[in-house]
């Protein structure tokens, strides 16, 4: 609930209202880019003070929080919230700025809680889970980093982990922006929970003998690095040296944004200037980091996709693009909401929110399902922050697990299903499988995968009519295909040679 504000407060409130109409307070930001601003500060104030101070360009360090946001100001900033009255108080000084957003942002210790796991870490475990369950989990290189050539790592739960197995897949992936360590965290938590009670808890056993589960623990690994070892805990992008000067780690020059790399309206979405926390890339697809997860999806046709961020305490899902909805509407937002009721917030009172994402982004959403037709969800997982203390972490993690849990429970369906092949051959096809009712131009073809000629499709029970058709092939129209709510109904089709 939001405070009132006193008598007192309401006239200094007015009285800053009016200082900044007469513009006033352009000579107190006037060194909004210098060196002068020297002194970390932690402000008692509401949410409309907090946007209203950033209006007037206070460098803030953190979101707002009700506990007490933070911002690095001069010393005549400090002078002019203080005359208004503002309640604060100062935490620490020093003409090394970098020092004073890692004291904001790790805390007292100016490090990163060991609660959090380092890619090292990461990894070591992984192994040991390798070496317990040899036929449950794998690890697999699926490709190197940009700039530093570090391993990015993908890991495969499954029963008989080992082999290509004609099952629907599902896919976790955490990290893609540096600073958002929450994500990497659940993706980690999750292993260990399904590999914990796989042959003890019914439910899980059933997730993993009926499905691959794949997780990209951390797909920014060169970026979890620089928040991880407390290099710079505001990092978001990967590290490319943007402007090649062989120096690494400049938080205003380096970096791609991965999650504006993706080639789906890549032009329309985050930012051509390098500096930019948004920096989309030279190109779609620029980056080690996006072609490792493009083309682990373009392998796997994964059914259901999770992207773990920070922060907000809602789902994003395709789309509103130019006044349209995705042509699988109302099963994505069937899904969506669903997925957010199941994850309570940090509050408790409540859970997540679903909310349309925009298709002209390049991030992975619309990428993955206007090209793939993977149902893929961003969470935006806690609130206020992107670094959480352990109290705050430990809960997000538990109500995400709930949302990860909902996720794997839609891999039963109901939908459509079946092999497509060769009909003298036998050999599986790699075909379209197009619903002329449903399909729109905004969405790339749906197709068959390469090994078993496996199409999967989740739908809401109803009466469809579905094509499938291939290049120097005979099509096959289906016209009153019935679905029911339980399960997925089999389809297999034979396509003739013209």
């Amino acid at each position: 609930m939001r405070r009132r504000l006193s008598l007192k407060s309401l006239i200094a409130f007015l009285m800053f209202f009016l200082f900044i109409v007469s513009g006033n307070y352009s000579n107190i930001n006037a060194d909004s880019n210098s060196p002068n601003r020297t002194i970390l500060i932690q402000l008692k104030i509401n949410e409309k003070e907090f946007d209203t101070l950033k209006e007037m360009k206070i460098e803030f360090a953190s979101k707002f929080i009700e506990d007490g946001s933070f911002a690095i100001v001069s010393q005549a900033e400090l002078s002019f919230l203080n005359e208004r009255n503002f309640k604060f108080k100062k935490i620490k000084q020093s003409k090394n700025k970098l020092d004073l957003y890692k004291r904001a942002l790790y805390g007292k210790t100016m490090k990163l809680d060991p609660i959090y796991f380092t890619y090292e870490e990461i990894i070591q475990n992984l192994n040991r889970y390798v070496k317990k369950y040899p036929n449950l989990v794998l690890i697999r290189k699926i490709g190197e980093t940009s700039e530093l050539k570090k391993d990015i790592f993908a890991v495969k739960i499954s029963k008989n982990v080992h082999d290509e197995e004609d099952e629907p897949a599902i896919l976790f992936n955490g990290g893609v922006h540096s600073c958002e360590l929450a994500g990497v965290e659940i993706c980690l938590t999750l292993i260990d929970y399904l590999l914990l009670n796989y042959g003890k808890n019914e439910r899980v056993t059933g997730w993993v003998n009926k499905n691959e589960i794949w997780f990209i623990p951390v797909v920014n690994v060169d970026g979890h690095h620089v928040v991880t070892q407390n290099i710079d805990p505001r990092w978001r992008k990967n590290v490319r040296d943007n402007n090649g000067n062989g120096i690494l780690y400049e938080y205003d020059e380096d970096g791609v944004d991965l999650n504006r790399n993706f080639d789906f309206n890549w032009a329309f979405g985050g930012s051509a200037k390098s500096n930019s926390e948004r920096y989309r890339g030279e190109l779609p697809f620029s980056e080690n980091e996006s072609v490792a997860v493009r083309d682990l999806a373009l392998e796997q046709k994964f059914l259901l996709s999770i992207t773990y961020h920070s922060q907000g305490e809602v789902i994003f899902y395709p789309w509103i693009w130019r006044g349209r909805k995705a042509p699988d509407d109302k099963l994505l937002t069937k899904l969506a909401n669903g997925l957010a009721g199941s994850i309570k917030t940090m509050k408790g009172d409540t859970t997540y929110k679903a909310l349309y994402g925009a298709g002209t982004v390049g991030q992975t959403y619309p990428w993955f399902y206007g090209v793939l037709g993977t149902f893929d969800f961003i969470i935006e997982t806690g609130l206020r922050r992107h670094i959480f203390p352990p109290d705050e972490l430990k809960n997000i993690i538990k109500s995400n697990l709930d949302g990860a849990f909902y996720m794997l429970d839609q891999m039963k369906g109901p939908g459509l299903t079946g092999k497509i092949t060769d009909a003298e051959t036998g050999e599986p096809l790699v075909a379209e499988v197009w619903f002329p009712d449903i399909e729109t131009e905004d969405v790339e073809p749906r197709t068959s995968n390469l090994n078993y000629g496996r199409y999967f499709r989740l739908l809401e029970p109803g009466s469809y009519r579905v094509i499938f058709r291939k290049n120097n092939y005979q099509s096959q129209v289906f016209k009153n295909v019935e679905l029911s709510d339980q399960g997925w109904k089999n389809l297999d089709v034979q396509l003739r040679s013209k």
